[in-house]
C-alpha cells in the first residue's frame, strides 16, 4: 500500500484513565504518535487503536500537531 493511503486511512483511538474513556477518529499516524507520546509519559493511561471507525467520532483535537 502507497504510504499515501497509509497516512489517510483514518482509525478509532481510545484513552481511558479510570472512568474517563475518550474515543476519537484520527489518521493512522496521528493516532500512532498520540498513543506512543501518551503512554510514554501517563503510566495511567491506557490506550487502544482499532479500525472500528464511526463516522459520528469527533477528529482529534489539535490532529494537526500530530504526525
Amino acid at each position: 500500500m502507497p504510504a499515501t493511503s497509509r497516512s489517510r486511512r483514518q482509525r478509532h483511538i481510545r484513552i481511558e484513565s479510570g472512568a474517563l474513556t475518550l474515543d476519537y477518529q484520527a489518521s493512522a499516524e496521528q493516532a500512532r504518535d498520540v498513543a506512543r507520546e501518551l503512554t510514554q509519559h501517563c503510566s495511567d493511561l491506557t490506550v487502544t487503536i482499532d479500525d472500528k471507525v464511526c463516522c459520528d467520532l469527533p477528529h482529534l483535537p489539535c490532529a494537526g500537531l500530530w504526525a
